[in-house]
């Protein structure tokens, strides 16, 4: 088999294993799997803060090479157009600064890694979602396309993106686990996301998160979660300076990690969600250990989901 129907073949097993044994996602609301009802629209503003203390070699080793800081805002919407299909757009702001021993070479990486704050848009994001389930097991698979805004910075440790076409295939699937614990839900999100090669190198990636909910009423829910993300091809960090790909390291990075976290969603109303979300790297190999991420958001929609 091909590498690429290998990975996805992967997505997909791990996926039915999760909605069929009904065991065991993540997204700030766990409503992706059930799909709001026709007419519905949405709008968020998101607002994260990540610290990254350490960097993840290709032995899997944390090497202390500086801090990175970054203060996100991200922008989205939906509409739905049926009871079945759901479009979301969303946009960041990425604002971030590195201060450390090992900025990347003021010739190649221009200003980037000089110890201020540099903020830019990066990529679009806009996703379609289609409904095949709603009864025990929710299923909702979706397609996406990941667009860079322009040319912004793609070397540096605080780089704010990697500037690169993405398409991406992939699926929520949920059940309520009422049965056995009250008010409780388990989600899974699994994606594969075909990334554009440079210089002949592939990259592709696959992303999953599992997650465990709980309603305390109907207006307020916790959760936990992990995520992981393995890339299909790449290559290892460090790079020589002297390597031809040294220049396209950060964008060709074989970059995977664990993460955990938890989070909650309260309802003000019929209208009104706010939501927060701790996120915690605890292993990986060729990227940044995220030591803390809080992200916190506010979201005003109209119409109902249908779980």
């Amino acid at each position: 088999m091909s590498r690429i129907f290998k990975a996805v073949a992967r997505v997909y097993f791990v996926g039915g294993i999760v909605a069929t044994s009904l065991a065991f996602t993540p997204v700030l609301a766990a409503a992706q799997s059930w799909l709001p009802e026709k007419g519905s629209s949405s709008f968020s503003v998101v607002y994260s803060n990540t610290l990254n203390k350490k960097h993840y070699n290709d032995a899997g080793h944390q090497d202390d090479v500086g801090h990175t800081t970054s203060d996100n805002w991200t922008i989205g919407a939906s509409y739905s157009p049926t009871d079945r299909i759901m479009l979301e757009a969303s946009i960041p702001f990425v604002n971030s600064r590195y201060t450390g021993c090992c900025p990347h070479p003021p010739a190649i990486a221009g200003d980037i890694d000089d110890g201020t704050w540099h903020g830019y848009l990066t990529d679009l994001l806009v996703t379609g979602h289609y409904q095949v389930t709603t009864g025990p097991v929710a299923f909702a698979p979706y397609v996406g396309i990941v667009i860079p805004t322009h040319d912004y910075p793609t070397i540096g440790h605080a780089a704010p993106g990697r500037g690169l076409d993405e398409y991406w295939l992939g699926f929520y699937t949920a059940t309520s686990l009422n049965e056995w614990i009250p008010r409780t839900y388990v989600e899974l999100r699994a994606n594969y996301a075909w990334v554009e090669q440079i210089k002949d190198v592939a990259h592709d990636r696959i992303n999953m998160s599992l997650e465990l909910g709980y309603y305390f009423n109907p207006a307020l829910s916790a959760r936990v979660f992990q995520s992981r993300q393995w890339t299909q091809g790449g290559i290892g960090l460090p790079v020589p300076p002297t390597d031809p790909l040294y220049l396209y390291h950060d964008q060709l990075a074989e970059d995977e990690f664990t993460n955990i976290g938890g989070g909650f969603s309260w309802l003000l109303n019929e209208r009104i969600e706010l939501f927060g979300l701790y996120t915690h790297t605890i292993d990986g190999r060729n990227t940044h250990k995220v030591d803390h991420r809080v992200t916190l958001g506010i979201s005003y929609g109209t119409g109902h989901p249908r779980h």
